[in-house]
């Protein structure tokens, strides 16, 4: 099980290395210019739900999406099965979890149609998209 997981740690390390950086990213409507790791974090956790007054629209990629496992691990900083638990209890107080998406274009599609929706992206894909830049991350 340790030799698993430091191999999961390693190919984390060398994607990273390999990628554009993650940044957290919406559509040029939004209804602020920056967030807040903490504001980030709220909303991926299911306690925070508007930003100025609006209603948030987070999105996730697929469970097993690299980016996905780097926005886990730099961003959010909780478990799967901690996460899985956070938005089932969210759902019974009428909360939606994020919508999933399988690729960094559908999310970039999608934050750029739909108001208020928040995304994460590598940086070469928000500006490929002309998304706005809420938050680089610093991995």
């Amino acid at each position: 099980m340790k030799y698993f997981f430091l191999i999961s740690l390693w190919m984390v390390f060398i994607d990273e290395l390999s990628a554009d950086a993650l940044v957290i990213a919406s559509g040029e409507s939004f209804c602020v210019d920056s967030l807040d790791i903490d504001e980030i974090r709220g909303i991926y956790l299911a306690k925070k739900f508007r930003v100025s007054g609006h209603k948030i629209i987070p999105v996730h990629l697929g469970i097993d999406h690299p980016l996905r496992l780097r926005f886990e691990h730099s961003i959010v900083n909780e478990e799967r099965e901690s996460l899985s638990h956070i938005w089932l209890q969210a759902h019974y107080l009428g909360h939606r979890a994020p919508t999933v998406f399988k690729s960094q274009e559908t999310v970039a599609e999608f934050l750029s149609k739909v108001k208020d929706s928040l995304g994460y992206v590598e940086e070469s894909t928000a500006q490929k998209y002309h998304l706005k830049i809420l938050y680089r991350g610093h991995e």
